[in-house]
């Protein structure tokens, strides 16, 4: 890799993790492509926001199912948030896979910091 383009995901300020895209040649990457990389990092904080929720969401569930007019009501909202609910790594997924698409770039990784170190958790190597 010869030019390297890393945008942070932050949620407030914390750092969630990095997109990073690459190029085998130098070749400043665009104010456009720059903000396009802001853009998605924005959207994948949004979906790892959306999949804590939804966990956080499903476990106070299961708290609550004991009372029977609690578990006819969880069941009712279970049923909303399973028809809305995703799944976050197709959604990553397809970030990096946009990012290096439009980025023109030859690879693309997303890693999300545990706490400890990050994980790549999406990448995407482009050859055309």
């Amino acid at each position: 890799m010869r030019t390297l383009l890393s945008v942070p995901m932050l949620r407030a300020d914390e750092l969630l993790g990095v997109i990073l895209i690459t190029r085998p040649e130098v070749r400043l990457f665009s104010d456009n492509h720059i903000a396009l990389m802001e853009t998605f990092a924005d959207q994948a904080v949004i979906a790892i926001e959306n999949t804590r929720l939804f966990e956080e969401v499903q476990a106070r569930t299961r708290d609550l199912q004991e009372a029977p007019k609690q578990q006819t009501a969880t069941a009712d909202v279970l049923k909303v948030i399973s028809r809305s609910a995703f799944d976050l790594q197709p959604v990553l997924q397809t970030l990096v896979e946009n990012a290096v698409k439009l980025g023109a770039a030859s690879w693309g990784h997303i890693y999300r910091f545990d706490g400890e170190a990050f994980r790549n958790i999406a990448d995407c190597g482009h050859t055309g």
